[in-house]
């Protein structure tokens, strides 16, 4: 948590003790910081559809004088952040009022990379690098949208040597994935927008075997938290609108990089036995 600003640190402390009218603005706030950035209290509100006594009730529970004092805040590091990305900077602030859908889901993905920086740092990969290495299977699940990223974990991990269950079921058809998990399993486990009673199962079941997990959601906190051996916090843009899956997907790609960096000589010669076998039927 050393790289978040003031402002993201404090939500995050105090997010648990929020109101939901609050647990929301909080949400919008670390997901629109450039645009709150420059919103009074009551653009703040009428964005929110609340009122802007609320808005300012909220800048003070985070102990600030008030809303401009947040504000203010809130340009200071963005300032900071842009001089040191001003390309990025650049591209984020160039959408105008008609742009099409690329401009726009580039520009979204642009900052919810950013925020993942702020949010996860090398040091947590590796530490969810060894954690996929030393697991005996690696159940990976996701449904709906995020079903797309447990294909690619699969794809990749399982050529890199891992035993991968893959799991996108829902209901009844999960537990016919998760039953057999036990203390040398690891769960990687995709949960965004709400607590599902599926990721809920997957988690509460490896807890209860002495397994581990990865939980990747852009929940703060919620009930799935304490059950997860460790959390990475992933944004995916305005909860009202179409979120790209950028953001989740580089940190996908970034353990798999892990892995196959950590595991070195041994990975090349995976690929390699996988490529002798293509060659033998002729589907290089």
């Amino acid at each position: 948590m050393e790289n978040l600003g003031i402002v993201t640190e404090r939500i995050h402390s105090k997010y648990a003790s929020m109101t939901k009218s609050q647990q929301r603005l909080a949400d919008f706030v670390l997901q629109n910081m450039p645009e709150v950035a420059m919103m009074s209290s009551a653009d703040l509100a009428c964005c929110m559809d609340l009122s802007e006594a609320t808005v300012v009730r909220f800048a003070q529970m985070l102990e600030f004088n008030g809303y401009p004092d947040m504000r203010q805040q809130l340009q200071t590091e963005l300032l900071k952040q842009f001089r040191s990305s001003s390309r990025v900077a650049a591209m984020v602030h160039a959408q105008s009022d008609n742009a099409g859908p690329l401009t726009m889901v580039v520009s979204e993905t642009i900052k919810s990379l950013q925020l993942l920086l702020q949010s996860v740092n090398d040091a947590q990969v590796e530490e969810a690098v060894q954690r996929i290495i030393s697991a005996r299977r690696v159940i990976v699940f996701g449904e709906g949208a995020p079903a797309s990223i447990t294909v690619l974990a699969d794809f990749w991990l399982s050529r890199l040597g891992c035993q991968v269950v893959r799991v996108n079921q829902t209901g009844r058809r999960l537990f016919d994935k998760i039953f057999q998990a036990g203390s040398e399993d690891l769960a990687i486990v995709f949960a965004f927008r709400r607590v599902t009673l599926e990721a809920m199962a997957i988690l509460e079941h490896l807890n209860q075997e002495g397994g581990q997990s990865l939980l990747v959601t852009d929940l703060i906190d919620s009930k799935m938290h304490p059950l997860a051996t460790q959390v990475f916090l992933v944004q995916r843009g305005p909860m009202e609108a179409f979120r790209p899956m950028g953001a989740p997907l580089a940190l996908v790609d970034a353990l798999i990089l892990g892995v196959m960096l950590a595991k070195g000589d041994d990975a090349v010669e995976q690929l390699s036995r996988l490529d002798t076998l293509r060659q033998r039927y002729d589907c290089l």
